[in-house]
């Protein structure tokens, strides 16, 4: 699908939304539209958007961009300068104590068994090209 459709499609589902209705995105950055959510905040289409994630967040998430070095994504920096219609927060929902407490133990247990026995019941398949 041509990017142009994808925002026509997430313009569409947000056309449907009321007009007061606030998007909340805590799952995937690539799941959201930025230009169809900057576009329906200043139509009024959408009251407000919050979100932990942002498409490529890599670039942007745990930086500093001071005042001559712009955040690198626009439609990124145009829904910062949209505050307070919108939240943007690092996206930390795994850093817990219990979680990353959970991601070592189950990182030693995996490497152990590679030792041991050659192969973890977590492995993942990859495919080389």
């Amino acid at each position: 699908m041509t990017s142009a459709w994808v925002r026509f499609l997430r313009s569409n589902l947000i056309a449907k939304m009321k007009n007061d209705a606030i998007l909340l995105n805590t799952a995937r950055g690539q799941l959201q539209d930025n230009r169809a959510i900057i576009d329906a905040l200043k139509a009024d289409q959408l009251g407000a958007f919050a979100a932990d994630v942002l498409p490529a967040e890599g670039e942007i998430f745990f930086k500093q961009f001071p005042a001559d070095q712009p955040v690198p994504d626009v439609t990124t920096q145009e829904l910062i300068d949209l505050y307070p219609r919108v939240l943007l927060t690092p996206h930390v929902g795994s850093n817990t104590d219990e979680a990353l407490k959970n991601m070592v133990e189950i990182s030693f247990e995996n490497f152990h068994e590679i030792l041991t026995t050659g192969k973890t019941q977590n492995s993942v398949a990859t495919t080389e090209n």
